[in-house]
């Protein structure tokens, strides 16, 4: 009487005795689980959030057709920014020059 006093009080698994593990499942799970996992909004990460925010704010505006017009062209950045690193090769190009034919006349 004593010792099953005891076993009740301080429990300790038999590694015969068939568990969870035994059958292959894991514990935790169940109908718990699931529950919560309906309830969950998935995770949006900040990339995905900052185009939603910007596709939003676009429509609101109604400056989406304005900004492909804008984006074409010669008005783009890009194309802006291409068109100054070609004038800036080209001024540093006039300007060895000059400085070439300055030396060699020396």
């Amino acid at each position: 009487m004593k010792k099953l006093a005891e076993e009740k009080k301080d429990p300790v698994k038999n590694p015969d005795t068939p568990g969870p593990a035994m059958f292959g499942r894991k514990s935790g799970g169940g109908l718990g689980s699931i529950l919560s996992k309906i309830g969950k909004k998935d995770k949006i990460s900040t990339l995905d959030k900052s185009k939603l925010d910007w596709e939003t704010f676009k429509q609101e505006k109604g400056i989406s057709e304005e900004l492909q017009i804008h984006n074409r062209g010669k008005e783009g950045y890009i194309e802006r920014l291409n068109f100054l690193s070609r004038a800036d090769q080209r001024q540093f190009e006039i300007e060895k020059n000059i400085r070439l034919g300055l030396n060699s006349k020396r």
